[in-house]
């Protein structure tokens, strides 16, 4: 986690606060996310970061890995939420990540992950009993 929370990018003169966010890799993960606050981006390593945000107006907060749009997953932090978030990258890059509240979060694409490494290889065995019937 850094030491001093990366400043605010825009122009905002009322009260600040520090937003916490802590991305956790999904099963398959690019080296490290990007992450957006109010249009700034941000290219950080997985972990801990720390961003100073407005107080007093709802903050727009994107991640996604890489500089792409792989795991993407974005939420508007309001004045009232708490200013702790989690990203979860998913099980699978063609899927969307998630973002929310710590203890939250559930990673997307884990039970088709385990669909296909399960049918994978039944479908190997066909494959192969075909090829030899077919011999």
């Amino acid at each position: 986690m850094s030491e001093t929370p990366i400043p605010y990018p825009g122009d905002h003169d009322g009260p600040t606060r520090v937003l916490q966010l802590h991305t956790r890799r999904g099963v398959v993960a690019k080296a490290g996310v990007t992450v957006g606050i109010d249009g700034a981006h941000y290219h950080q390593p997985w972990g801990r970061a720390a961003f100073e945000i407005p107080a007093d107006k709802p903050v727009h907060v994107a991640v996604s890995q890489g500089s792409g749009q792989i795991g993407a997953a974005a939420t508007v932090l309001t004045p009232e939420q708490p200013s702790e978030l989690e990203y979860r990258g998913p099980a699978a890059l063609y899927l969307a990540g998630a973002i929310g509240a710590p203890g939250t979060v559930k990673q997307r694409g884990c039970l088709l992950q385990l669909a296909i490494l399960a049918l994978l290889p039944l479908g190997l065995t066909i494959v192969i009993v075909i090829g030899i019937l077919l011999v």
